[in-house]
């Protein structure tokens, strides 16, 4: 059976595992080492049993612990190779660490088959993932991305569980007090996702039979969980959806380990 667990979620960092019960992998490592073991162990995920670890981009809230973790762990790394070069130019992993290049035709393991795809954002090469699980599962992971580009769509359409950015409220945002350009990259199309975007997303989403989503990336000073969360489920159900019958809906923690999710 296919498992989920958001580790950490948000600018503070981020780290996802997606697994079944005899494998897995991680989605980033982007807190420290210390933090990210304890996670590991509070959802009793073994590291023996992690095939990779997979970087979205090169920001420090996605891989602030990753080369203290490799350190301790011999796990492979993979990512696009402006992504690769960019960790190891800045001495982002150890030496001695086993970097693969995520190409077009993914990452097979006995059960699990992993493929990437691009996302707009202001980073070296950023990227997606979808992952095939050996029951046929489908889990997409989507975020840091100013809007849905079309091969973002392609990339989470038809997938069962949905990682989602929904990173801040336009009205929020607007009133913050963060400076003018700041807010314009943020809400620019290579910056984040609002809650109304991500929303839109879900519908759609819905229509083409995705129904677990989880809410991630969210801003600590541009939203709320509760927001989020609200603003997200009456969209769905304005459009006729309802909670636990049609879809389920989750905020990923900030900075906790959340709930392992087993479908």
């Amino acid at each position: 059976m296919a498992r989920f667990c958001p580790l950490f979620s948000g600018s503070s960092g981020n780290v996802s595992y997606i697994g079944t019960s005899s494998e897995g992998i991680l989605v980033d490592a982007g807190v420290s080492c210390r933090a990210l073991t304890q996670a590991l162990e509070a959802r009793q995920i073994l590291p023996e049993k992690l095939r990779g670890i997979f970087i979205t981009h090169e920001h420090v809230d996605h891989v602030r612990g990753l080369k203290v973790f490799l350190k301790k762990y011999s796990i492979p790394v993979y990512a696009t190779a402006a992504t690769l070069e960019y960790l190891s130019q800045n001495d982002l992993v150890p030496a001695t660490a086993q970097l693969e290049v995520m190409d077009e035709k993914g990452v097979a393991f006995a059960n699990l088959q992993v493929t990437c795809f691009s996302t707009p954002h202001d980073a070296a090469d950023s990227v997606g993932y979808r992952i095939q699980l050996g029951d046929d599962r489908l889990i997409g992971v989507a975020t840091d991305l100013g809007h849905v580009s079309d091969t973002v769509r392609q990339g989470i359409t038809g997938c069962d569980l949905v990682l989602l950015e929904s990173n801040y409220d336009t009205g929020m945002l607007r009133c913050s007090s963060y400076p003018y350009p700041l807010k314009q990259r943020i809400a620019s199309q290579n910056g984040h996702l609002s809650n109304d975007c991500c929303a839109d997303e879900i519908n759609r989403l819905m229509e083409r039979g995705s129904t677990r989503f989880v809410l991630a990336h969210l801003s600590k000073e541009n939203n709320m969980p509760s927001l989020a969360y609200q603003t997200i489920s009456s969209a769905l159900e304005r459009n006729g959806y309802q909670k636990g019958r049609d879809f389920t809906l989750e905020v990923a923690p900030r900075c906790q380990p959340g709930e392992m999710t087993i479908f």
